[in-house]
């Protein structure tokens, strides 16, 4: 996943300031996934249950994510588009319902985990294990948006 993040940064970079800081926050959310998952050296070693503290920032890191792609991306590049075509981003209609599945997961995750107790930390590891790829398909349809979202704007300087 970090590698397409790479990719994807340099195929965006400053191009839109809202994009590259929602890209940064999506890096920062990835690191501490990979981290509380064990995915790191650091954490496969010594694998114990993360504190309290660290599992609400990831949670924390979680919603301010998936709240940031539905506030402040899909309405920018949904205007954009309905600016250049007068219609509603067919792309958008179909990718649309599959990030909103994943927001509802992380959604759950959240709740689930931001006042976890000892009990419901036993389940974490399964837990991550189903967020990854949610989040992994997630990035994709966001990348699919931005992109087209690029094909839109360099279409637009064109025609003026």
């Amino acid at each position: 996943m970090l590698t397409e993040l790479e990719q994807t940064k340099r195929a965006l970079a400053g191009k839109h300031r809202a994009i590259d800081d929602w890209l940064d926050a999506r890096q920062a959310l990835l690191v501490e996934y990979m981290r509380l998952a064990g995915l790191t050296p650091a954490r496969t070693k010594q694998r114990s249950l993360p504190g309290h503290v660290e599992l609400q920032r990831f949670c924390e890191q979680l919603v301010d994510y998936v709240s940031a792609g539905h506030f402040e991306i899909y309405n920018h590049v949904v205007t954009a588009f309905e600016k250049a075509s007068g219609d509603k981003l067919e792309l958008a209609k179909r990718i649309y319902p599959n990030i909103r599945a994943c927001t509802e997961f992380a959604l759950e995750f959240n709740d689930k985990y931001s006042n976890a107790d000892e009990a419901q930390l036993l389940l974490l590891d399964e837990d991550l294990n189903q967020l990854g790829p949610v989040l992994e398909d997630r990035f994709k349809q966001e990348d699919r948006l931005v992109k087209a979202l690029q094909v839109v704007e360099s279409l637009s300087t064109r025609q003026v």
